[in-house]
C-alpha cells in the first residue's frame, strides 16, 4: 500500500529589497519558531534558502522557504509536503504552523 503525501505550496512578491530578507532570514525571525527542524540557511547567489525536517507520529513534514531576487524586490516561495500514515492525525495541526507564514515573513521584515 502506498504510503499517502500531501504537498502545498503558496508564493509571495515583497517590495523588501533581497539584501534585507537574506539578512532578516539568516538571523532567525520568530516567525520561524513555527518550523521544528530548520536547517541553517543555505546562500546560493544572491538567494537565500530554509529547510526544515520535522518526525511526529511516524508522519514526516519537510519544507523549504525559498527568497529569490525579483525586479520589484523579494519573491519568497514555499513549498511543503507531510508524508505518512500519521500525516491524517496531524494534518490539520503542522498546516495551521505553515499556513500564511509567508505573510507572517513579510510583517517581520521592517
Amino acid at each position: 500500500m502506498k504510503t499517502p503525501v500531501f504537498r502545498f505550496q503558496e508564493e509571495v512578491l515583497t517590495d523588501a529589497p533581497l539584501t534585507l530578507v537574506r539578512d532578516r532570514l539568516q538571523a532567525g525571525l520568530p516567525c520561524l519558531r513555527a518550523c521544528p527542524g530548520l536547517h541553517a540557511p543555505e546562500v546560493a547567489g544572491e538567494g537565500i534558502t530554509l529547510r526544515w525536517q520535522h518526525h511526529a507520529l511516524g508522519a514526516v513534514e519537510e519544507g523549504t522557504l525559498r527568497a529569490e531576487f525579483h525586479e520589484q524586490g523579494t519573491h519568497l516561495r514555499l513549498d511543503g509536503r507531510l508524508r505518512g500514515w500519521g500525516a491524517f492525525l496531524l494534518l490539520g495541526w503542522m498546516r495551521w504552523r505553515t499556513d500564511r507564514l509567508l505573510d507572517r515573513i513579510v510583517k517581520e521584515l521592517p
